[in-house]
């Protein structure tokens, strides 16, 4: 009663402290294709692949739960780069990436957002220009964990999510010795 009473409140009042999502990569599609789940295991989202007939260029589109689009991800063919675009109704923020020397530098633009942690391994956080947390994303064998704390944020970070498990890194490099 008394968790049931503290999340009614916390609905109530407005105000929600942090809520979990779990994003999981869908292989039965034959495109890209991520499903987010809630912490009961009921389907929020689904990133499904679209492509554009007159540019070729294949996008990812964020549906909610009735099937609707929410938000829109576009991969700018940037050399060297990782670029995406996250378009949120009207409003949209580039997230750019680029890999260097053992690490992938990450920027915002649209925000004051920059990321702490290693987005190579997946195990990153998202902070503001004020030092508060937007999203903490967590790299498991099966799926990766989003906490975020501010509802308003929650389809940017959903993307950015996204966008980061978009890029093929190697988790554990291996040396292998060739023979010759």
């Amino acid at each position: 009663m008394y968790v049931c009473g503290y999340f009614l409140l916390r609905i109530c009042c407005g105000t929600v402290m942090n809520m979990k999502l779990y994003l999981k990569r869908d292989v039965s599609a034959r495109d890209v294709g991520f499903v987010i789940v809630d912490e009961l295991g009921h389907e929020k989202y689904r990133a499904v692949s679209v492509s554009t007939k007159v540019t070729k260029r294949t996008n990812l589109l964020l549906l909610d739960a009735n099937g609707q689009p929410a938000a829109k991800i576009r991969r700018l063919p940037i050399v060297g780069t990782y670029t995406f675009v996250m378009r949120v109704k009207k409003s949209h923020i580039t997230f750019v990436m680029v890999p260097v020397k053992g690490e992938i530098l990450s920027y915002f633009y649209g925000n004051n957002w920059h990321v702490n942690g290693n987005i190579a391994a997946k195990n990153f956080t998202v902070i503001d220009v004020d030092k508060t947390v937007i999203l903490h994303h967590r790299k498991h064998a099966d799926h990766c964990t989003l906490e975020f704390f501010d509802r308003d944020n929650e389809l940017y970070c959903v993307t950015a999510a996204i966008c980061a498990n978009l890029i093929n890194t190697v988790e554990k490099p291996v040396i292998k010795a060739v023979n010759i």
